[in-house]
């Protein structure tokens, strides 16, 4: 398997990196003038974009890093993502969710590794 990479439009740095099996992918919403609601969403979907373009999947995920700009989106966190990760124990990550200042307005960003 070759190298993939998918630029990110800020410059020097890629949204997703796939190397042979390996797949590290960063996800964030489009529009941080959106609640945490729609931001959340925004980012699970860019997350999906990503492991896609590159033949993975959320079954395919070993470990998220979540970043949030208030840990008192947690619970709304942990109800979203309970749904969009699935039911089945056997295709969960490992997840750490932390604290973090994130940068032009948003409230959460996402860094994954994956197999595909």
């Amino acid at each position: 398997m070759s190298d993939v990479r998918w630029p990110s439009a800020s410059g020097g740095r890629s949204r997703v990196v796939a190397r042979g099996a390996q797949v590290f992918a960063v996800a964030n919403a489009s529009d941080a003038g959106l609640d945490f609601s729609g931001q959340l969403a925004q980012t699970l979907a860019m997350l999906d974009a990503h492991l896609s373009h590159v033949g993975a999947s959320r079954a395919s995920l070993l470990s998220v890093q979540v970043f949030l700009s208030d840990l008192q989106h947690k619970r709304q966190l942990d109800a979203a993502w309970r749904e969009w990760i699935g039911e089945d124990s056997a295709t969960w990550p490992q997840r750490a969710v932390v604290g973090a200042q994130l940068d032009g307005g948003l409230l959460v960003e996402m860094v994954a590794t994956a197999f595909r």
